[in-house]
């Protein structure tokens, strides 16, 4: 075999390994994707949740069997990850007196968190461990 005919396969190599690392790679990179179970409708990008005041979030602890109004206690996790999206953890009190812990997928950068103190009203989305929390219109300053 001559020299060039080995370089060429070594270039080949080369090119097919770093092919499946980059493959590896962006598939990983995706991990952080919230999986939506079947009947559970959310946003068409992780990227737009947070639109209009809706955020789509999975419940982590606790139940919600319909809609209630509650108090948003705390906002925490909040550093964006690699593809600049947040992973919130935001624990509501409801109405009945329970308290619920949602993580919130958003970009900060476009959706604001969810804020200590604020009200909102929270619905099932079609399963036990998926909700809507929906935020009220900011008053202009």
């Amino acid at each position: 075999m001559s020299s060039r005919n080995i370089r060429r396969g070594r270039f080949l190599t080369t090119v097919v390994a770093v092919g499946f690392l980059f493959v590896g790679l962006s598939s990983a990179a995706w991990a952080w994707e919230p999986k939506l179970p079947n009947g559970v409708r959310g946003p068409s990008s992780w990227y737009l949740n947070g639109k209009d005041g809706r955020y789509f979030v999975p419940i982590i602890q606790g139940k919600l069997s319909r809609p209630t109004i509650g108090i948003v206690k705390t906002d925490s996790n909040c550093r964006p990850d690699d593809q600049g999206l947040s992973h919130c953890h935001n624990q509501i009190e409801l109405l009945s007196g329970r308290t619920i812990t949602v993580q919130n997928t958003h970009k900060m950068s476009k959706f604001r968190c969810l804020s200590p103190g604020e009200r909102v009203t929270v619905r099932p989305d079609g399963s036990s461990s998926w909700a809507i929390v929906q935020t009220a219109p900011r008053k202009p300053e």
